[in-house]
């Protein structure tokens, strides 16, 4: 059995990011904390609004529902890593209100519709 080893073009060898990735400990705590946001939230405002005081986002990246970091607006985790399906949600508290944001399927959830102004 012969093998053969190229290493041409090899380069940089990638690997994990460990600042951005979290430890088990801390996405356990993590799913701990916000799961039961999700499970007692009302409405999308009532969700918006508790996330909100608690440092976090509702937005949309590459078309996907994620809880962000409201200071750095970093990518915490997705609902996937919570355990949550987007469409159990909308099932529970109905249709967001999804506004778009720069290009992609990118968008943020607001707590409640906007309104015109009338001047």
């Amino acid at each position: 059995m012969n093998f053969q080893i190229s290493t041409n073009g090899a380069g940089v060898i990638p690997s994990r990011q460990a600042s951005t990735e979290l430890d088990c400990e801390t996405a356990a705590l993590l799913r701990a904390a916000i799961r039961p946001i999700f499970a007692s939230a009302a409405s999308w405002g009532n969700l918006t609004d508790i996330l909100k005081d608690k440092g976090y986002r509702l937005v949309f990246r590459q078309g996907r529902l994620c809880l962000t970091d409201r200071t750095t607006d970093a990518r915490v985790c997705g609902l996937q890593f919570l355990g949550l399906e987007f469409r159990e949600l909308v099932s529970r508290l109905g249709r967001p209100i999804v506004v778009a944001r720069g290009d992609g399927a990118n968008g943020d959830i607001l707590a409640k519709r906007p309104t015109a102004d009338q001047s």
